[in-house]
């Protein structure tokens, strides 16, 4: 991905937490709501369960290490949160469901999903097997689907609930050596818009959000990872490049963190079914209206043709 093919926003982003959505401003938003949590051990995780804790949420923190998550749950405790910490794999469907039944037992029914859980090990396709690349896929698409097939159902019953999943901006663009997580993340992109819509044919558009948000540039472990020994060595150019798109990721977690505790408290429900770059000022976006959004074809993936052709049935 060749950064300099893109045009810079006109508008200015946001690479830090902004008035709308400090903690002051959501302040008990989210009082007695239930959240859940994926990949919380650390950087976007823990700055979601965070940003949840401090607007009242109680959370369930999950991560593949549970040890990982003590950090996690304390800051969250001393918040005044109450916290559940779980192992769990969500690729692993036994174990998700068992996790989210415990969940259900020891903290009550869940109002918040935020899948986070994200995996991506920046590799060519033609140096990886299909077994580690079809893992991306499910690590990013279907550990996030097995969780929204825990709780959708339930929300539906009670005609209230939201839905928000970690995307990338990967889903919107070709980003080489991650074609796993580029497909893994578009996937999740348009499956939330299309659950969305069922939701709004059957009269629950109102109650029930489903949200995929692009955390932005953020240097976590994941995405500060540096190349294999063997792919630099196919692709020496890499090492310098690196460097340059380094400098990308200047986004701090709690933008993100507290974004989705903003999109949690129901603010933010012009934007059910979309996809949403957390830099962006979320109050001026939803200010346009929803009407507006869905009648330019805004905040989701589509395809674009030469002047004269549609994307007709």
């Amino acid at each position: 991905m060749d950064p300099s093919k893109f045009k810079p926003s006109t508008v200015l982003l946001n690479h830090n937490v902004y008035p709308a959505i400090s903690r002051g401003a959501l302040q008990n938003a989210n009082a007695n709501k239930l959240a859940v949590v994926t990949g919380a051990g650390r950087g976007i995780g823990r700055a979601i369960a965070e940003a949840l804790a401090a607007s009242g949420a109680n959370v369930a923190l999950l991560d593949l290490n549970l040890q990982s998550l003590e950090d996690t749950k304390n800051a969250c405790e001393n918040l005044g949160s109450r916290v559940g910490a779980y192992q769990c794999n969500v690729c692993d469907g036994p174990r998700v469901q068992e996790v989210f039944q415990s969940i259900r037992k020891d903290l009550g029914p869940i109002d918040v999903l935020v899948n986070n859980a994200g995996k991506s090990p920046a590799r060519p396709l033609s140096m990886e097997t299909f077994d580690q690349f079809w893992n991306t896929i499910e690590v990013n698409f279907k550990g996030a689907m097995q969780c929204i097939f825990q709780v959708l159902p339930e929300m539906r019953e009670r005609r209230s609930g939201s839905i928000i999943s970690i995307a990338s901006r990967a889903a919107t663009v070709d980003a080489p050596f991650c074609v796993g997580y580029d497909a893994g993340k578009a996937a999740l992109v348009r499956a939330i818009s299309t659950i969305q819509t069922e939701l709004e044919m059957d009269g629950l558009g109102e109650q029930i959000s489903m949200y995929a948000l692009h955390p932005g540039g953020v240097m976590t472990a994941m995405g500060g990872a540096r190349f294999d020994p063997d792919v630099l060595e196919r692709y020496p150019w890499l090492e310098e490049t690196a460097k340059d798109f380094g400098k990308l990721f200047k986004d701090d977690p709690t933008l993100c963190g507290s974004t989705c505790a903003y999109l949690a408290t129901g603010k933010g429900r012009n934007l059910r079914g979309c996809y949403f770059d957390c830099r962006q000022d979320i109050e001026r976006v939803c200010g346009v209206g929803r009407e507006t959004l869905e009648a330019y074809g805004l905040y989701t993936l589509k395809v674009e043709f030469l002047q004269g052709y549609e994307n007709e049935p």
